[in-house]
């Protein structure tokens, strides 16, 4: 029988110490106590949260780190805005500067055709489709059908008029289709196999549309973001108690927070609850017997409503039964 060893490499399978030291496929650990914030932690500094307030899922913050970082994210919108501003008018530009081309085209064509010197069959006009685009329009529509009704109906006959909106909505079509055929005319003229170290022969080289990706400010602090703003902000009241266990000063001594009810410390395993309307935390199990019930905040009085009760989350202690963090770490399989 062969002596075993954490590098033994003869096995069908790997130990759990050779699994320890493989830098391939996928890793994964649970998170302990330490890698979890507090429970009255501030998602956005990780410290102890100063003026608490908390979002309408429920979710804490500083109100100076909140207020901060819907600045930022405001001042992100704007920007975006601009930008999406300027590209809009870029586009803009460059369409009325290949009309322009393209209706310089055209009359240079009508020239040259007036003067038997180029075939209509040969222009450019004549590889759009415009045809049957005026065919189908409503000025022609309406005037052949008033052409075409009996007499008898229609005694006199309408005088045609030219509809000046119609003309210049064709016109701008016109331009757009010669514009188009173009641009085509002028990528068939490009080489099959372009340099690949000149900027404009790259085949990848597509101008991308610029597209706003944010529209509203959003706590970011879940798996899920969700709008957020500084009306729907909640301000925490914590009932605090303080701890002289060890009979020290009194001044330095440590203060923890406490439902009001059952006068029990909140920790990571805790599962609290908070009033919109006056921001008082309780625990789950008091806040059903005892707020829901009653239909009023037992620390203030206020009237709540099942819909004014927020869930404040938690991240847990790590352990399975307070909350599973894991991290995961993924590689290439060893092939």
């Amino acid at each position: 029988m062969s002596r075993h060893s954490k590098n033994n490499t003869a096995r069908g399978h790997f130990t759990y110490a050779e699994m320890q030291m493989l830098d391939y496929g996928t890793k994964k650990q649970r998170l302990g106590r330490d890698s979890l914030r507090d429970y009255d932690a501030c998602y956005l500094c990780l410290q102890t949260a100063r003026d608490p307030v908390c979002c309408p899922e429920g979710h804490l913050s500083c109100k100076e780190c909140i207020f901060e970082n819907l600045l930022a994210q405001k001042a992100e919108i704007a920007r975006q805005a601009k930008q999406l501003e300027l590209y809009q008018a870029q586009e803009e530009k460059e369409q009325e500067l290949k009309e322009a081309i393209a209706q310089q085209v055209i009359l240079s064509e009508f020239e040259r055709s007036q003067m038997g010197v180029l075939s209509k069959s040969r222009t450019v006009r004549g590889q759009t489709a415009d045809s049957a685009k005026i065919a189908d329009s409503p000025l022609v529509q309406t005037h052949s059908s008033a052409s075409s009704t009996p007499s008898s109906v229609n005694s006199k006959k309408r005088p045609f008029e030219l509809d000046e909106e119609e003309l210049e909505r064709m016109s701008k079509q016109e331009r757009i289709e010669v514009a188009k055929v173009l641009e085509a005319e002028e990528k068939a003229k490009k080489p099959v196999l372009p340099s690949f170290w000149v900027p404009s022969l790259t085949p990848s080289n597509k101008k991308t549309e610029f597209k706003a990706t944010k529209h509203h400010t959003m706590c970011t602090a879940g798996e899920e973001e969700h709008k957020l703003s500084l009306k729907n902000l909640i301000t925490v009241q914590f009932e605090t108690a303080v701890d002289d266990n060890d009979g020290s000063d009194p001044k330095l001594a440590k203060k923890s927070a406490i439902c009001p009810i059952c006068r029990k410390g909140f920790t990571n395993t805790t599962k609290m609850s908070i009033l919109r309307n006056c921001g008082h935390v309780f625990c789950d199990n008091c806040c059903k017997q005892f707020v829901k019930k009653e239909g009023k905040c037992q620390t203030c009085g206020k009237k709540t409503k099942d819909k004014d009760i927020v869930s404040l989350t938690s991240e847990g202690s790590g352990f399975s039964s307070g909350g599973a963090k894991e991290a995961k770490k993924f590689d290439v399989a060893f092939q």
